[in-house]
């Protein structure tokens, strides 16, 4: 799945289109005056990392995910109190528009890139080596999205201040997730994405982080095996998919 760094790369890049459009200023005015809540809910989904909290619980679907039942619909139906109206204040909207737009781009990661460049490629090797070789090109992108991210991201996702946001999650939960990728975040601070997915597959953190250093092992293992530049592709397109998802949400009508 896209780590919490490209998710809140996908955030920026999010109001980078909607800015740009120039056609609908409420929308751009309103991620602004709520843009710590959006960034939170572009990483909220993935609170069952650090809680009891199930995996379908907080993504609204089971893998595999059933084809033609989009997650952040599920959502909606789950939790109509949700959906977005005079009642939902403007913060939670926000958070609840960007989860959603978590939950599409988790969804395109799993049918865009996983099912046809790693499950339907026996080129890769066995599993083990294709789990390697998928928590390696994440790594990769992980530090493309965090080396994208502007330095106020620290401050703003720590801004962000739930108020019983989720009706499955409490705000602790929320809270300390944040601030788990905020300290992530400050400057010189260390990232857990080598050591999450080196521990995931069972090799040691060095052994991961030196393949990842390594450019022939990249070459011979990623950038010769795995169509990079149709990944970067994919995950391009789902912004424009989100932000119309996002927009849709927060004016229905």
């Amino acid at each position: 799945m896209p780590t919490p760094f490209m998710h809140l790369r996908t955030a920026e890049q999010i109001r980078h289109t909607v800015a740009a459009q120039n056609g609908d200023g409420r929308l751009l005015a309103q991620l602004d005056a709520c843009w710590p809540a959006f960034y939170l809910g572009s990483v909220a989904p993935d609170i069952n990392a650090i809680s009891a909290i199930s995996r379908s619980a907080t993504h609204f679907y089971r893998m595999p995910p059933a084809p033609g039942e989009p997650a952040y619909d599920v959502m909606l139906a789950q939790y109509p109190e949700l959906a977005c109206g005079p009642d939902l204040a403007a913060n939670r909207a926000v958070f609840i528009a960007a989860y959603r737009a978590h939950l599409l781009l988790d969804l395109v990661w799993l049918r865009q890139i996983v099912d046809p460049f790693f499950f339907h490629a026996n080129h890769l090797g066995d599993r083990k080596q294709r789990q390697l070789t998928h928590f390696i090109l994440l790594t990769w992108l992980d530090g493309l999205a965090l080396a994208a991210l502007p330095d106020t991201a620290v401050t703003t996702l720590s801004h962000a201040a739930p108020r019983q946001w989720l009706p499955f999650a409490p705000d602790e939960t929320l809270v300390s997730w944040r601030d788990m990728i905020a300290d992530q975040l400050r400057p010189n601070a260390l990232p857990r994405t080598v050591e999450i997915y080196a521990n995931r597959i069972g090799v040691s953190p060095e052994m991961f982080a030196a393949n990842l250093q390594d450019e022939a092992w990249m070459a011979e293992h990623v950038f010769g095996k795995i169509p990079v530049d149709q990944v970067q592709a994919r995950l391009a397109a789902a912004v424009a998919h989100s932000v119309e998802l996002i927009r849709k949400y927060l004016y229905p009508t």
